[in-house]
């Protein structure tokens, strides 16, 4: 059988279009189930508390919040104060987010490679993105990743399309899809140079004036924004330089995330076809579709590295996530080159699928997969035993990173409201900040010294036992050189019970 006829398939316009929506829709739903197993397990993190934090806000204070920092985020963080209106701010509702915007850009993977290809070949690209463990990362980040993907993939279905129905007004709707694909992520606005690519292979000169139209006011209406973000290009500074590690990360993290198996079988998958001489599709839709997937994996990435050789760092490898739907195209059509068969195709994926299960489960849906972050667990101990009108003391001295102490109360918030917290300063909204200001134990000791029990968050320490309870527990190093329970011992307050976890520990103490 011709690789042709696999892509191709010799169907008549009318079944081809009811075929491939109803193919979106099934790989789309496949994709949030996928994304959503074990949504809930890990703890909230640095990041997914500032999403919180400023999504629970209102519509004005969130702007006050922009003017200072993450207007980057901005149009996510609006998009999810909508969300929170209707879904509570718990791990799996805060991230089902994520986990339906897989699904639809799954789904756009699927309908953009039905503009090129057959059946199997799009069916294929949409299954494996569902599994890819850049994807299945982002499903439960509760960031705007995977909403990126989503945009970017249905920006260049738009963008075919418009292409060759040549209708202003869908020349309209894509301008109007750039300008916003850029506010979400300013990252985004390199998708010009992968669809400048797949308008110049047309050859065509209508179509590539009115894409340089469209395209030429969309950027001209984000400049002013994109000015804007550079002047909080402070809040990246964490990023480190080029070295020979970021090129392993672009390889095994990009895509792949920590997975080396599954990033060794997709090796394997892109490298094969060319050895065998099977990648030689003589039909143009498919060398369309391969050009454009490469446009988009190889530019946006070079760019990113260039500007981060010659300027400052900004390349890290989750930011180019609006690129992984180009990958998994790439993978749908090597898959099908290489097999030839619907059958074999499938028991292809089905070896993607038991190389990403390890990071998949152990990785990605541990209970600390959140760059070790325990901001979940804390809280539940607090729910579990704290009760209404105990006191919260925070040991800013902690060192863990990203950030200080104070965002685990912005994580859980519910959690700690019934706690009296002395340390808490001017509140987040009001200093249009996303953490509530800290203030130390030493000037609110007077506070402290009228609280009866209090529940003491500071950083794990190795030397005493994860769980212990007794009349009167030895603080351990860590915490007899804090000034959080230094303080308090001097009031006669004694710890009752400790339970610790990845990078805390919580306290409980009496007098």
């Amino acid at each position: 059988m011709q690789l042709s006829q696999l892509t191709l398939g010799r169907r008549d316009p009318a079944a081809r279009l009811r075929t491939g929506g109803l193919d979106s829709v099934l790989v789309g739903v496949f994709a949030v189930v996928v994304s959503a197993a074990g949504a809930a397990r890990p703890s909230l993190w640095f990041d997914e508390a500032a999403t919180i934090s400023a999504g629970t806000r209102t519509v004005g204070q969130l702007w006050g919040l922009l003017g200072n920092i993450d207007a980057v985020h901005g149009a996510y963080y609006l998009l999810m104060h909508g969300w929170f209106t209707v879904f509570p701010a718990t791990e799996f509702w805060t991230r089902f987010s994520s986990c339906l915007a897989v699904g639809v850009a799954a789904a756009g993977v699927v309908a953009l490679a039905r503009q090129f290809v057959g059946r199997s070949s799009a069916v294929t690209a949409g299954v494996v993105f569902a599994i890819l463990p850049r994807m299945t990362w982002a499903g439960i980040e509760a960031r705007s990743y995977a909403l990126t993907a989503a945009v970017a993939v249905w920006l260049t279905v738009l963008l075919v399309v418009s292409t060759r129905r040549q209708r202003p007004g869908l020349w309209a709707w894509y301008g109007a899809g750039l300008a916003l694909a850029t506010v979400l992520n300013v990252f985004m606005v390199l998708l010009v140079l992968v669809h400048a690519a797949h308008v110049a292979t047309l050859r065509a000169r209508r179509p590539a004036v009115a894409w340089a139209v469209a395209t030429g006011t969309a950027v001209t209406a984000v400049a002013p924004f994109l000015f804007f973000c550079r002047t909080q290009i402070a809040q990246v500074h964490w990023i480190s330089p080029l070295s020979a590690g970021t090129f392993g990360e672009l390889l095994k993290k990009q895509y792949f995330d920590q997975s080396l198996a599954f990033a060794v079988c997709a090796a394997a998958i892109l490298a094969l076809p060319l050895v065998f001489r099977r990648l030689r599709p003589t039909d143009p839709g498919a060398q369309a579709l391969i050009r454009l997937a490469l446009a988009w994996v190889i530019l946006p990435t070079a760019v990113m590295l260039a500007y981060s050789a010659v300027a400052e760092p900004i390349y890290y490898p989750r930011y180019l996530t609006y690129t992984a739907p180009a990958m998994a195209l790439l993978l749908g059509v090597c898959i099908v080159a290489l097999v030839r068969t619907r059958e074999r195709a499938t028991a292809a994926v089905a070896v993607l699928a038991v190389a990403a299960t390890p990071n998949f489960l152990v990785v990605q849906r541990g209970p600390y997969a959140k760059e070790g972050m325990d901001f979940s667990q804390v809280a539940d101990i607090v729910t579990a035993h704290a009760a209404p009108g105990d006191c919260l003391i925070m040991d800013n001295t902690t060192t863990w990173l990203p950030g200080p102490i104070r965002p685990l109360t912005a994580a859980r918030p519910a959690a700690y409201a019934k706690l009296v917290d002395p340390g808490r300063g001017a509140r987040a909204a009001d200093r249009n900040r996303l953490w509530d200001a800290h203030l130390g134990i030493w000037g609110v000791a007077d506070q402290v010294r009228k609280c009866t029990v209090l529940w003491t968050v500071s950083q794990r320490d190795a030397s005493v036992p994860d769980h212990q309870s007794g009349p009167g527990l030895d603080p351990g190093p860590r915490l007899r050189r804090a000034p959080a329970y230094q303080v308090s011992e001097r009031m006669g307050f004694h710890i009752v019970e400790r339970w610790q976890f990845n990078f805390a520990q919580i306290v409980k103490s009496t007098r």
